[in-house]
């Protein structure tokens, strides 16, 4: 077998020898590792962030609803307001937060007394059982609790525009918190119009 490289032995050590093209080779070999290392990082700590808004808003509304006596529809809008200052400048499109006020009998069930969203609308009927599960040492008998539960769409923006049709999972995550309170000035927080 004879060739330009196999009949010239010096040829082929040269070119296995040479380096000067090695530190390219490999970076074009990690680089796409390393954006998507990158894109990861960013999307990761986008969802971390935007869950922590979450759970201030949830905190944020029932702190302040708490240290009411009477509320009208009024003020809860100007509270769940709120919720977009908190996220800014991330969108506050897919953020919806419930504010109810929960009274739990002599034997510990929860009813709703009033809850009002941030549609305007009222979310869980008064009188009804809550969607929620509450611990025991919340559901103590003959007391009063308010309660604010934030929900938000987040799309991260890497993966949501990426892997939308390739992995739907990845694209969008639901991110939810819920903040329980006693009310500060009276023993049940009322609605006059919720």
């Amino acid at each position: 077998m004879t060739g330009p490289v196999c009949g010239n032995p010096g040829l082929l050590h040269r070119l296995w020898s040479d380096g000067r093209a090695v530190a390219a080779t490999e970076f074009a070999l990690i680089l796409p590792f390393m954006v998507l290392l990158l894109v990861g990082v960013i999307d990761i700590s986008g969802a971390i962030n935007a869950d922590r808004k979450v759970s201030r808003i949830a905190n944020s509304t029932t702190d302040l609803v708490a240290q009411a006596q009477t509320l009208d529809t009024n003020d809860l809008d100007d509270i769940l307001a709120l919720g977009g200052k908190i996220m800014a400048p991330e969108s506050d499109d897919t953020l919806t937060t419930i504010i109810a006020s929960i009274t739990f009998d002599g034997k510990g069930n929860a009813t709703v007394d009033w809850s009002y969203d941030s549609e305007q609308n009222t979310p869980w009927a008064q009188g009804s059982v809550p969607p929620i599960t509450f611990p025991e040492t919340v559901a103590a008998p003959e007391t009063s609790i308010v309660i604010a539960q934030s929900t938000l769409i987040y799309t991260p923006p890497f993966s949501g525009m990426f892997f939308a049709k390739t992995f739907p999972r990845l694209s969008q995550y639901t991110l939810r918190d819920v903040f329980y309170l006693r009310p500060r000035l009276t023993n049940t927080v009322s609605c006059t119009d919720c």
